[in-house]
């Protein structure tokens, strides 16, 4: 009989619909190569087994605590042991033959140093192996110390394919090697292709409509020391946003991105101006839902991926580098709000809408060149495998 080819990907959850529209995204890369795979996914409280089952994922050994990491250790128990763990749908470390890391933004100074040098131990165990470890488009840096210098080296050196996601991020990885080697790619975000599809969630709407997509972590308190000012800066602006959209004719409708957290803040939002809200499970019928608008303003990063994919002009507010390259590769980087606030949402909504069309067929041609890029990459991702 022969061995399943293993692939796990990394990164990816449930909940946040960004992180799930990658790992669908990998899913529909990997079919398209014609080679036969078997989904391999790690537990966590973000990925819970009903939902791993129904994509018909094997379960992942793992054991990472801070820096303790047993992960490889787990591939080296007894063959009886393992072959009992495969009768319960589990593998370990050893199995698997492919990693494929779609995190979206996780290596740099903002997250624990212990997650990138425990990822930069697990490359070259594979690297050693003779396995590919490859970093699907992402986001990368700063890298300011010389142990997270060291760890994104090990990482740089010994994975088999990186794809960055935006010339700032290369220029992070670049800040960590001497030069840096030809298997680093800069590619876009790979969830530009996704297909939308509507499902029995998503409303009909009988008016044109805006799709305004909060983000909990802009004004969260484990981010920002001022956070309780920074949300009510921030509501005031969506609601602003809103209002000026409903006297223009246009319904302010809230689209729950994520889960929890970013309900709550559109609960806050839509106290503040009459707002639709929406809440929709399926991420590709999320997707669909943006695709109707007229407009998006958006503090998620997929949020305007969703939009600008579909040819909808969008106006993201970002909290991070990657913000302004992403929306600079679908021609829409001088609507970026760095700074948000009532005054400067404004003023990109009121630009934004007196160059409407023009701008929608400039976010339709970027968007079918992304697409052919990611064909590109996925053709790269193919030959080493």
């Amino acid at each position: 009989m022969t061995k399943p080819y293993f692939v796990e990907i990394k990164g990816v959850q449930f909940r946040n619909k960004g992180a799930y529209l990658m790992l669908l995204a990998c899913l529909q890369g990997l079919k398209k190569l014609n080679k036969s795979f078997e989904l391999v996914l790690s537990p966590g409280p973000n990925l819970p087994y009903p939902e791993r089952a129904r994509h018909g994922a094997w379960q992942k050994l793992s054991f990472r605590r801070k820096g303790l990491d047993l992960t490889g250790v787990l591939g080296k128990l007894p063959g009886p042991l393992l072959r009992l763990f495969k009768r319960y749908g589990m593998v370990t470390e050893r199995d698997v033959d492919l990693i494929l890391e779609a995190s979206g933004f996780a290596y740099g100074d903002q997250w624990p140093l212990t997650f990138l040098q425990n990822t930069a131990k697990e490359v070259v165990r594979f690297s050693k192996a003779g396995k590919p470890f490859v970093f699907m488009p992402q986001a990368f840096g700063p890298f300011s110390s010389k142990e997270s210098k060291a760890a994104m080296r090990d990482i740089i050196q010994h994975a088999r394919l990186i794809f960055v996601r935006d010339p700032v991020s290369l220029q992070h990885l670049q800040s960590c090697v001497e030069v840096l080697p030809e298997h680093v790619v800069l590619t876009p975000d790979f969830t530009v292709g996704l297909s939308a599809e509507a499902n029995a969630e998503v409303p009909e709407l009988k008016v044109p409509f805006a799709a305004l997509i909060p983000n909990s972590k802009v004004v969260s308190k484990f981010n920002h020391a001022n956070a309780e000012a920074m949300r009510s800066d921030y509501v005031a602006a969506f609601a602003a946003a809103a209002d000026y959209l409903t006297a223009l004719g246009i319904q302010p409708v809230l689209v729950n991105h994520e889960g929890k957290e970013d309900a709550e803040l559109c609960a806050e939002i839509a106290a503040r101006s009459p707002c639709g809200l929406v809440q929709i499970e399926d991420p590709l019928a999320v997707k669909y839902f943006i695709g109707k608008a007229e407009l998006a303003v958006s503090s998620r990063f997929h949020g305007a991926v969703n939009a600008l994919s579909q040819g909808v002009p969008c106006i993201a507010t970002s909290w991070s580098h990657k913000y302004h390259a992403m929306m600079s590769d679908f021609g829409m980087g001088d609507f970026c709000v760095a700074e948000l606030s009532e005054q400067s949402l404004l003023d990109a909504l009121a630009q934004l809408l007196h160059e409407k069309d023009a701008l929608a067929a400039v976010v339709a041609e970027r968007a079918a060149t992304l697409k052919q890029r990611n064909q590109k990459m996925w053709q790269r991702l193919a030959q080493v495998i």
